[in-house]
């Protein structure tokens, strides 16, 4: 399956991410399967010139959707997926154990990565869902506040330098993806910072941290204009079903793709 044109605007992403429904940022493995490859000619790199920015400042229009999650939930890395389809990873991802130590639950960690997510997690994913979203520095400075002392003797002295008096942001890069890879956490938005005399725009971007609950959530209605609404993120799937459906979804776009590159993705 090939793009029925290069991507060289905003609306032409969207409508990529749309017609596949969950789409890789990088290349993946998977030839074909990504922005990267679908991107046209000179608009991959971004530019000084503002007339072409490309997919590194495009995604802010496909975030603003309303109806797509964007995040490292593929393999670790940046990935597009429509309501439709994030709703079936999200059903895998938050059945597994690894993923579910963010909610604090008993998991035997075999690396000390792990120990850190076990501690750190839950504490992010706690922040983030009691403001709705937030951005690094705020998330950064929330956990090393709420740190114990009993969590930080438990992570051992060769942590303390990188947790307080706040969390170095390459500890908090990792934290930021173990949710996303979880699906508990997704990109809520971004903001375009201008810098300089000129107040330039060189493709520096800040990101808000929210969850797919909250920014696929069912808005109330008033009562007198009410009617039934289910929640979009909702699916009558298996865990187990839920995964085989996205990997098949994949294959009806790319048939030769290795199944075992699919299954460490997905």
């Amino acid at each position: 399956m090939t793009a029925r044109r290069p991507i060289d605007s905003p609306e032409a992403l969207i409508a990529e991410i749309r017609r596949f429904g969950i789409l890789p940022f990088f290349r993946c493995g998977v030839p074909g399967w990504s922005v990267e490859e679908l991107t046209a000619p000179g608009c991959w790199i971004f530019e000084d010139d503002e007339s072409v920015l490309g997919p590194w400042d495009w995604k802010i229009d496909a975030v603003r959707e309303g109806d797509i999650a964007y995040g490292k939930f593929l393999g670790g890395k940046a990935a597009f997926a429509t309501v439709e389809w994030y709703r079936e990873l999200m059903n895998w991802r938050r059945s597994q154990a690894r993923w579910r130590m963010a909610l604090g639950e008993r998991y035997k960690t075999t690396t000390q990565s792990e120990k850190l997510m076990k501690v750190l997690a839950p504490l992010a994913l706690d922040a983030i869902r009691e403001a709705g979203a937030l951005e690094m520095k705020e998330l950064r400075t929330i956990c090393a506040q709420r740190l114990t002392p009993a969590q930080l003797k438990s992570l051992g002295a060769h942590y303390r330098p990188m947790l307080t008096p706040t969390i170095k942001k390459s500890v908090m890069d990792s934290v930021i993806q173990f949710l996303q890879m979880g699906t508990w956490t997704v990109i809520g938005d971004f903001e375009r910072v201008y810098r300089g005399p000129d107040l330039s725009y060189n493709g520096w971007q800040r990101a808000s941290n929210t969850t797919p609950d909250e920014l696929f959530a069912v808005p109330i209605l008033p009562l007198a204009t009410a009617s039934p609404r289910t929640d979009p993120l909702a699916t009558t799937l298996t865990p187990e079903a839920s995964r085989a459906r996205l990997i098949a979804h994949v294959r009806e776009s790319f048939p030769d793709a290795d199944q075992k590159v699919l299954e460490k993705l997905i």
